[in-house]
């Protein structure tokens, strides 16, 4: 069971409810995000997304990449407001399922992980941009050759996502 606390504030973090866009940065997907309550927000991309893995079968750094869903759930406050902009803050964490796309293996892998970010917001024109840091952790399972192994992964994925709200 997981249980979930919200902090609840005077006023809304974003100036919106849901928005829809892309995510690039290690990979490229589409993004959907909502705005559950007025601090409390679920993200969910879909596409051909990346990490760089730290601990990876052969124990060295390597680039991954392959067909993704990440599901983040996050608190997002305000961080600052300016002359046309709104500046909000981000934290919370993602359950990842996925398919990497390996030369010589099949792996599918199930991971979770953390998720730090900021989001920028006009306030006179529908758009939303975000920046953010993951680290995470996934057990894959590969096969090769018939022979099916699992290992553990340790990873992280900067992404820049653009949206279009509403």
């Amino acid at each position: 069971m997981i249980v979930v606390v919200l902090i609840a504030a005077t006023s809304m973090a974003a100036n919106y409810k849901h928005s829809i866009g892309i995510v690039g940065g290690s990979g490229l997907g589409a993004q959907y995000k909502v705005m559950v309550t007025d601090n409390f927000t679920i993200i969910d991309e879909f596409g051909y997304l990346g990490c760089f893995a730290a601990a990876g079968k052969n124990g060295f750094s390597n680039a991954v990449f392959g067909a993704v869903d990440n599901l983040v759930l996050a608190y997002q406050g305000k961080a600052a407001e300016g002359q046309g902009i709104l500046l909000d803050y981000y934290v919370g964490g993602q359950i990842r399922l996925g398919y990497h796309d390996a030369a010589i293996t099949d792996e599918g892998f199930i991971g979770v992980g953390a998720a730090a970010g900021i989001e920028a917001c006009m306030k006179n024109a529908p758009i939303a941009f975000s920046f953010d840091f993951r680290p995470g952790y996934a057990c894959t399972v590969a096969s090769a050759q018939g022979v099916t192994t699992a290992f553990h992964m340790f990873d992280w994925a900067f992404n820049l996502g653009v949206r279009y709200k509403f």
